[in-house]
């Protein structure tokens, strides 16, 4: 199944009222969002059923998952967001009734001011959820500042072939064939609310207030055809152009710029040879990652062999390619791009089948003619219910049927890169003006985009991990403050449970401006760290130019000189909150199989924090000795406020080492007493925690001298590395 839900009208216009009057603030809470859930005992978040946990979420009672889930929706946006006050959301469920376009949730603020304290423009309107985040101040007569309300009948099975929402948050589990995801409907929902949402007379496109005054969404939705902002139209004009399909646009330039490098162009499959004179066909996307790179994914493209019960006439070519069982060619099909008939068994199964016999990709022929009933026409996706690292295309029964006929064939799953990127008009986004549809559409992008949007007005049970995709930036162009003051939060250790005795530091120097990325891990039982500075893209850290070492020996027997770099490769770290991040690691070294791993923070922090309530981590960093360039330590306070971890990165023999252990501090001291140094891993895919054996090292003391320098202290217990003291102060000065 795809289109599961339609969220129309899910951008929630309240009886809007201006505000002129402003209150104090009242009694400080430290969350950017904070959450009030308002339904009666026993039902929607409050209810009680015993329902069994599901992956990534561990409660016991359908109320305590749901809750759970709106949690975590806080803290991703959160993570991306900063308010000088919290803004307070209410929550609940109710009947919001059931049918053939079935509205799952609703979302909005509860009212609109301007020329308030801080208001970046005036005379202009903007979400109560906004103006109390840019204020810091609380508006009169207003007990909260957004509202969100869920069907309730999603889980009593009122849709066909829809057993109710999925509440699981583990970001590598999709949600269940035949369930909706509620963290993506939160999010949405929460999204409306913060601001993604046209302050306008739903009607008549009328402004709002008294005297009516332009909404900020106004002043960057945009008519290609009248070169004007809605600010600038006319009522009549802006009704207009809310059903002009392609001419209605974003010009927010954070927005244009991060969909640039988000969206995709429509899909294509090349062949070689040509087939009668045609070397590119149409094909179809689905809407979640992995996608092939802009320069396309090449191989032979084989024919998938069963087996299977296929079809009963013996003539037909496609009887034995429909993949619901292991493959018998799959000799053939390793290293290649598996094509596949659709039928028979679901398109997960077929996947599955593809990646097990070693495929690179997946291209998924239709079973029906273009333009029936039920035939794959979209690129919107469908519901899978695994995670798989191989692209799927899919391609019309004609176009399967010509290169069958033709094969053998050398394909490229790639994208008609002359065409402009799918949801986006003379390079900016489009906006959700559908010519048949009346009322709040524009306050969604458009469906036509691809990979989908968060802000889409429909979902469908795709894969889906908690991606903002560009909708952060949105949010940014209308005037909400970004992270930047509280980047600090993505510092500390990371590392992935079940992948326990490896992992990575994370420190933010240069004023929280300047990523500085350690990794400790394995190669053949033996240690090895890597280390290189990023840049922080938004939603993802990258580090382009990670460097490994070699060649120098520990303590006294240390010669800078010795130390050898090498470019080792690239790691990026993509950020689903500041806990959570779906780590990439891309060895040069062709010996080293590149890898993904979903870690965590070892010490979880408070995601739903503003800048001014964050853990001074002012003493984080990484620190060396000018005299011993080439090894050194990291340091991190973590997100209890507590705990500190530090790693020392050096050497043995010419080999590298890294010992790591927790500690506390007390004053200017904060004291490692139990400092363990590893062996026994390997790399990437081969790694097993069981094959980790930790020795004890020693202890190591750090005395804070000043902002930037630190006195180590090393005793350590194992005779081959000496005790000794040293000063060390930061890599990149703080300049204190």
């Amino acid at each position: 199944m795809s289109l599961v839900g339609r969220l129309a009208s899910s951008a929630w216009h309240f009886s809007l009222v201006l505000i002129i009057a402003l209150a104090l603030a009242g009694p400080a809470q430290s969350g950017v969002i904070d959450i009030e859930y308002i339904d009666s005992s026993g039902f929607g978040f409050n209810d009680n059923r015993s329902v069994t946990p599901v992956p990534g979420n561990p409660a016991t009672t359908l109320g305590a998952q749901r809750r759970n889930v709106m949690e975590a929706a806080a803290d991703i946006w959160a993570s991306r967001l900063d308010a000088a006050i919290s803004v307070r959301a209410r929550a609940d469920f109710d009947d919001l009734e059931c049918g053939d376009e079935t509205t799952l949730g609703l979302g909005g603020t509860t009212g609109l001011a301007r020329n308030f304290n801080n208001a970046p423009l005036s005379n202009i309107n903007y979400p109560l959820s906004l103006a109390t985040a840019l204020s810091g101040q609380r508006f009169t007569n207003f007990s909260h500042e957004l509202r969100v309300t869920f069907n309730f009948r999603i889980d009593d099975q009122c849709l066909d072939d829809v057993d109710g929402f999925w509440y699981g948050l583990d970001p590598g589990v999709p949600p269940a064939n035949g369930t909706i995801s509620f963290l993506e409907l939160a999010l949405h929902e929460l999204g409306h609310g913060l601001g993604f949402a046209s302050l306008t007379n739903r009607e008549t496109r009328e402004f709002l207030g008294n005297p009516p005054a332009p909404d900020i969404m106004s002043r960057f939705l945009f008519g290609l055809a009248q070169q004007q902002t809605w600010s600038e139209m006319t009522a009549q004009q802006r009704d207009a152009t809310s059903r002009s399909g392609s001419n209605l646009v974003w010009i927010g330039e954070q927005t244009t710029q991060r969909a640039a490098e988000r969206l995709l162009a429509p899909g294509t499959v090349q062949t070689s040879p040509a087939i009668g004179g045609q070397a590119s066909f149409p094909a179809f996307i689905q809407g979640f990652p992995p996608f092939p790179p802009l320069s396309g994914l090449s191989g032979s493209l084989i024919l998938v062999d069963g087996p299977g019960p296929g079809s009963a006439d013996p003539s037909d070519p496609w009887a034995r390619a429909l993949a619901c069982e292991p493959l018998d060619n799959a000799a053939e099909v390793v290293g290649n791009i598996a094509m596949v008939r659709r039928g028979e068994c679901t398109f997960a199964q077929k996947w599955q089948m593809a990646f097990d016999a070693g495929a690179i990709g997946l291209l998924l022929v239709d079973n029906v003619p273009a333009g029936s009933a039920g035939a794959i026409e979209r690129d919107r996706g469908v519901g899978l219910d695994r995670a798989l690292p191989i692209p799927i295309w899919f391609v019309p029964m004609a176009t399967g049927d010509l290169f069958q006929s033709a094969l053998p064939l050398n394909a490229t799953l790639g994208y008609n890169l002359t065409a402009a990127p799918r949801g986006t008009t003379q390079g900016f986004v489009n906006m959700q003006a559908d010519p048949e549809t009346e009322g709040s559409n524009v306050s969604h992008f458009s469906n036509t985009m691809m990979p989908p949007s968060l802000m889409n007005p429909s979902i469908s049970n795709i894969r889906f991990d908690g991606d903002l995709d560009f909708v952060p930036e949105f949010m940014y162009d209308i005037g909400w403050p970004s992270e930047a003051a509280k980047r600090a939060q993505y510092s500390g250790n990371w590392f992935n449970p079940a992948r326990d005795g490896e992992g990575c530091q994370l420190s933010m120097e240069l004023r929280q401006e300047l990523p500085l990325l350690t990794c400790y891990l394995y190669r053949n039982g033996a240690q090895v760290w890597l280390i290189g500075v990023g840049t922080h893209e938004g939603d993802r850290f990258e580090f382009p130019d990670m460097f490994i070492t070699q060649g120098a020996d520990f303590g006294t027997a240390f010669d800078p000189d010795d130390v050898v770099r090498i470019n080792w490769g690239e790691i990026t770290m993509q950020m689903l909150d500041c806990n959570t991040s779906r780590v990439t690691l891309n060895p040069d070294d062709p010996a080293l199989e590149s890898f993904v791993t979903q870690m965590t923070k070892l010490v979880p922090a408070d995601c739903n924090r503003r800048s001014n309530e964050q853990v001074n981590r002012a003493f984080n960093g990484t620190y060396f000795d000018p005299n011993r360039d080439g090894e050194g330590i990291q340091i991190s306070r973590e997100g209890d406020g507590n705990t500190w971890v530090m790693t020392f990165y050096t050497y043995l023999n010419g080999n590298q080492v890294w010992v790591i252990g927790a500690g506390t501090r007390s004053n200017n001291r904060i004291q490692f007493d139990e400092v363990t140094i590893t062996s026994g891993g390997q790399w990437g895919p081969a790694f097993d925690p069981d094959d980790i054996e930790r020795t004890p090292f020693g202890t190591i003391t750090l005395d804070i001298l000043n902002c930037d320098d630190l006195n180590v202290t090393i005793n350590a217990a194992l005779p081959e590395f000496e005790t000794s003291q040293r000063t060390m102060t930061r890599v990149v000065p703080r300049n204190c």
